[in-house]
């Protein structure tokens, strides 16, 4: 932003004062000042240096000085001479603009705004002052002010226009206000449009358009996947515990819904809602495995700036093609399976600009229907309580990492189902492409995620060994979970999924023991 503003800083009247400027009773100021309009800014350093020694009290000398040094980037040096131009007498008046600009391009805010003060008093240059005064508070981040400063400064003088609408729009971006920042880079873009600045305000413009596109209010997406799962039906590593299965495998077809509503309030007041739906048909075991789920879940909250609360209630309906019959007939249908809520409270922290902190901790309840029941123990319903712990830092181009523990301790109807799980998880997201190839073909990430999950169960339950023996033990569950995935945005509306997920569950009984790969291709369409 700073070297933009260097870049469009009015300095024609300069010039145009030249020929004032240009007839001292110094020989060596005169000299100077020829060598500065002739762009020799080195030669004019050493001529002035010496103009100045040589006339300590000479401000219009201080001020070529500094100018001079301005152009070869010594800030520090230009400031001091500015301020000497403004101190000696007479003073040079024209100097206070520069010297605000210098105090600014040093971070000196305080002081830039006390010289600023000074101007509008004696109401000097009032154009460039209110500019300049736009500057400092978007700085600060005083967007609104800063907005009124730049729009003051328009109407001061038109040739400020179009860099007046560019910082407007940055105003705009900074304050998140998306749709009033598309219209300045628009009203940028149009005026002068083969200038640099026209240029930059198209780049913001379409990272502006994207950003409206992802945090539109409403976002829908539709996935049609389909792959392969080589252990659909959990068959253990056992051949002895398998009970007859045969080949576990079977491919799939899976579409998906999820609409996402997510408004814009101009106020600290937060709200979310989704609502997604899934399916899984397989070319096999259609009659115990075919699937279907729907979920709705609403998010109010509160943002307290840097730190967030919100509520979360979640409700999930799952169907199963099932028979609740001992001895199935082989001809199940999709029947109600499982009712799934989940109730508490979410508060975000931003640790940093690219750091977040997210911590839950809740209630879930698991109803379950149509299951086969053998003995009162095998009743799963359930309820207990579930947290976690999640830190993401986002870098580079889209990039992030994240980590995160879960805890859940789950009460069921039947004893045999009382666990208490602790899981931990990392994932990492890499973009592949440069920018420069990513905004031609469109970014492509890839994802790895990894989890390990421990879940003890409380009570003892009987099972069958490997040997044929009837034992009892409390179960004990080390689940293993790795996933691989490349995720290719081609538009902004289409994707492409290539996934590759591996599961390795291990346990003290041995019905439960399987692997299972998946491997699966898929594209989502967002609008």
């Amino acid at each position: 932003m700073k070297k933009l503003f260097s870049l469009c800083c009015i300095i024609l009247f300069l010039i145009l004062a030249y020929p004032a400027f240009s007839q001292t009773n110094n020989p060596l100021l005169d000299e100077g000042i020829k060598q500065y309009q002739a762009e020799n800014y080195e030669e004019a350093i050493e001529i002035l240096e010496k103009a100045r020694a040589q006339e300590p009290k000479s401000a219009l000398a201080a001020y070529f000085l500094g100018m001079a040094y301005k152009q070869t980037i010594a800030f520090d040096k230009a400031a001091a001479n500015f301020e000497d131009a403004l101190k000696l007498k007479p003073a040079v008046k024209e100097a206070l603009v520069e010297y605000v600009n210098i105090l600014f391009q040093l971070n000196e805010l305080q002081q830039a705004k006390k010289w600023i003060k000074a101007a509008q008093e004696e109401k000097i240059d009032p154009a460039n002052i209110s500019f300049l005064e736009g500057m400092i508070l978007s700085q600060e981040k005083n967007y609104q002010a800063a907005i009124e400063s730049f729009e003051k400064a328009k109407s001061l003088d038109p040739n400020l226009t179009q860099t007046a609408d560019y910082q407007i729009g940055l105003c705009y971006l900074g304050d998140k206000n998306l749709k009033k920042a598309q219209e300045r880079f628009k009203a940028t873009a149009s005026y002068a449009p083969s200038s640099d600045l026209a240029a930059y305000a198209r780049q913001y413009l379409e990272a502006v358009e994207n950003s409206l596109f992802y945090t539109r209010p409403l976002r829908v997406t539709l996935g049609f996947y389909s792959g392969y799962d080589s252990n659909l039906v959990s068959k253990p590593r056992q051949e002895s515990m398998s009970g007859g299965i045969g080949a576990p495998g079977s491919g799939f077809l899976s579409p998906s819904l999820r609409v996402e509503y997510t408004p814009n309030l101009e106020s600290p007041w937060l709200f979310s809602a989704m609502y997604s739906a899934s399916a899984n048909f397989n070319d096999r075991y259609v009659h115990s495995r075919d699937s279907l789920a729907n979920t709705i879940s609403l998010m109010p909250g509160y943002n307290f700036g840097r730190f967030s609360l919100s509520m979360l209630g979640s409700y999930t309906n799952y169907a199963l093609r099932t028979d609740p019959d001992i001895i199935p007939d082989g001809n199940a249908g999709l029947k109600h399976y499982e009712d799934y809520f989940t109730f508490g409270p979410i508060a975000k922290i931003l640790v940093t600009e690219s750091q977040i902190v997210e911590l839950f901790a809740g209630y879930d309840k698991k109803n379950y229907y149509n299951q086969v029941i053998t003995v009162p123990e095998s009743m799963r319903d359930a309820e207990g309580f579930r947290a976690y712990a999640s830190w993401t830092w986002f870098y580079w181009n889209n990039g992030f990492v994240n980590l995160r523990y879960d805890y859940s301790r789950e009460a069921a109807d039947g004893i045999y189902w009382d666990n208490e799980s602790n899981r931990f998880s990392a994932s990492l997201v890499v973009p592949l492409l440069p920018d420069d190839i990513s905004k031609k073909t469109g970014p492509v990430y890839l994802q790895l995620t990894g989890s390990f999950t421990k879940q003890n169960y409380i009570h003892d339950q009987p099972y069958m060994d490997v040997d044929g023996l009837l034992k009892s033990d409390r179960r004990k569950d080390k689940i293993y979970i790795g996933t691989a995935s490349v995720n290719w945005d081609i538009t902004k509306n289409w994707s492409v999924i290539l996934q590759y997920t591996r599961t390795k569950w291990d346990s003290c009984i041995p019905v439960y023991e399987y692997t299972r790969n998946l491997y699966m291709a898929g594209v989502e369409f967002k609008f």
